[in-house]
Parts: structure tokens; C-alpha cells; sequence
């Protein structure tokens, strides 16, 4: 009995002693830095969750703008990008979203800047505004080119679009200042413009080329100021279903000569009711139709996620 008593204590010192010993292996072992982890409590883990599905009680959203924002070309009627982007967020994001669509056909940079500067309720909704979305800039563009059509590829036209481009610099600095100056905190999104023309004239580069220093010059205004962005549509929306692709038989197919073609001509081929660019409206060639605001929209919440502390301010729910 004495012997099986000592060899149960025996056994039970070399028991502990093991024990001992693996201890001072994983303290040697561990990283340095490493702390010890514990199992997360059922606490944890329930408020990890409330903070992954919160969402805000409410957001107010302004679109400002041209007929891009107006929404023209959206066969719902509903409003174009700023409606799809209500849809986004309150499915993502906030419980309840307020939109105020302050979008203009035809307005170029300045005329939107005029409205808010003469438009009490376009002023009083900026204030209350957590998210601010500009589109501007494509009916400077293009008064540009209507003026100076026939002289597209030559010096003359050069000067004038540099000349332009001088004025449409101060015009833009001027309008997102005064946005700026009403709301000091939302962030503002600005989207590019885009060539509707590439899929019908591709061998004209000239226009690209203008459109791409255009939005270089509305992309460089907006990183002077704080919690502006810049969302660029420029080369999706204007290349439309050949984007990312070979254009080598699309551009062997256009032989047209913009500088070279008469009004005429011109307008026979955009009359034509069989667009060419699957996200502009067939209606006038030029304008989003449902798809492109769809990518309007894409691209905008891209950049908006991106930048989410700007605009995702209140924790609700959280314990």
C-alpha cells in the first residue's frame, strides 16, 4: 500500500513538473509583442454585430446642378442618379434619406452658381445637407465646341479652348467655394463630364483630348478644398460598351470627319433612333439613359464609401 502510495505521488510530480515545463515553452515561444487572446464574450461579439448593422436615423442629401442631376435621359422620371443614390443608401446606410434635387437643364457652371447665390431654399437645404453631389461643367464644354466646331482641329481652336479652359477653372473655384461657404462640413462629390460623342466619332481624339483636360482642371479645383471629391465617369460613359475593350473596328467603321461634315450630314447621323453607346439615352445621344445613371450612381457610392467618415457621423444602437 506504502508503495503505491509513492508511486501515485511520483507520478503526480511529474505531472506538475510537465506542466511547469510547458508553461515556460509558449512563454518563450510567444511573440514579444503578441498579447494572450481570449475567446470573445457573447457581449463582444452582439456589439461587434449592432456596430456592423447600424445605420443612421437619417441623412440629407443635395444634388446640385445641371440636367445630369435634373436627371434627363431616366425613363422613370424619378430623378436620375440622386433618386438610384436615396435607393443605395437606405438600403446600406441610413433608415431614412432626404434628397433635394436643385438640378437645371442647360445650366452651365456659372448660372448654377447665380442660382445659389440668388435661391434662399437652394441655400437653406445646402445647410442642412450631410452629403452635397455636383455634376457641372458639361454645358461649358460644350458651348465651347458649338462655337468653334469647324475649327475643332486647328490652332485657333487651341486658343480658344485654352482660353476657356482659364475661364471654366475660375468659374468652378467660384461655385464649389460658395457651396463650401454655405455648408463648411458636408463632403461634396463632383462628378466629371464625358465625350458623348467617342462612340460616334472615335477617330476624333481632339474631343477626348479636350474632355480629358477639362475634367484635369475640375479634379485639380476640387483637391484645394477639404472633403471634396472627384467622381470620374469620364471614359466609362463615353466609351459605353467598348469600354476596357479593342475599339480597332469601331474605329475603323467611323471614317467620319467631324471638321469636314456638314450640319446636314450631322444631323441625319444623330437622328438616328439605334444608339451607339448603350449608356446614353437614345432620345439625344448625349444624356445618361437608365444604365448610365445606374454607373453614375456605382461610381459615386464607390467614392463615398472610400470616404465615409466624412458623411457617416452618428452611432445609433450601440451598447
Amino acid at each position: 500500500m506504502k508503495k503505491i502510495t509513492e508511486i501515485g505521488k511520483f507520478i503526480l510530480s511529474l505531472l506538475v513538473l510537465s506542466g511547469i515545463f510547458l508553461g515556460i515553452f509558449y512563454l518563450l515561444a510567444r511573440p514579444q509583442n503578441q498579447p494572450f487572446r481570449s475567446e470573445p464574450t457573447s457581449h463582444q461579439v452582439n456589439k461587434h454585430k449592432n456596430k456592423q448593422n447600424t445605420k443612421l436615423d437619417q441623412l440629407n442629401l443635395v444634388g446640385l446642378g445641371d440636367s445630369l442631376t435634373h436627371g434627363v435621359g431616366d425613363t422613370t422620371e424619378r430623378g436620375g442618379y440622386v433618386y438610384l443614390i436615396k435607393q443605395k443608401l437606405q438600403k446600406n446606410d441610413a433608415k431614412k434619406v432626404n434628397t433635394a434635387n436643385f438640378g437645371k437643364t442647360g445650366d452651365t457652371t456659372t448660372e448654377i452658381k447665380q442660382r445659389l447665390d440668388s435661391q434662399p431654399e437652394i441655400k437653406k437645404q445646402l445647410k442642412k445637407a450631410d452629403i452635397i453631389t455636383i455634376t457641372a461643367g458639361g454645358n461649358d464644354l460644350m458651348h465651347v465646341l458649338q462655337n468653334n466646331f469647324q475649327t475643332l482641329s486647328s490652332n485657333n481652336f487651341n486658343k480658344s479652348m485654352q482660353l476657356a479652359k482659364d475661364q471654366y477653372k475660375v468659374n468652378m473655384t467660384a461655385l464649389l467655394k460658395d457651396v463650401r461657404a454655405v455648408n463648411s462640413r458636408a463632403p461634396i462629390f463632383l462628378f466629371s463630364v464625358y465625350d458623348p460623342f467617342y462612340v460616334y466619332f472615335p477617330n476624333m481624339t481632339a474631343l477626348q483630348e479636350y474632355t480629358d483636360q477639362w475634367n484635369k482642371v475640375a479634379h485639380n479645383q476640387v483637391q484645394q478644398l477639404n472633403s471634396t471629391y472627384f467622381v470620374d465617369v469620364d471614359h466609362q460613359i463615353s466609351e459605353g460598351q467598348y469600354y476596357g475593350k479593342s475599339k480597332k473596328e469601331l474605329k475603323k467603321e467611323a471614317n467620319l470627319d467631324l471638321s469636314n461634315t456638314d450640319n446636314k450630314k450631322l444631323e441625319k447621323l444623330l437622328s438616328d433612333n439605334k444608339e451607339k453607346n448603350n449608356f446614353l439615352s437614345s432620345d439625344d445621344h448625349f444624356h445618361p439613359n437608365d444604365r448610365g445613371y445606374q454607373l453614375m450612381t456605382q461610381k459615386l457610392y464607390e467614392i463615398m464609401v472610400k470616404h465615409k467618415d466624412t458623411w457617416f457621423k452618428e452611432v445609433q444602437n450601440e451598447e
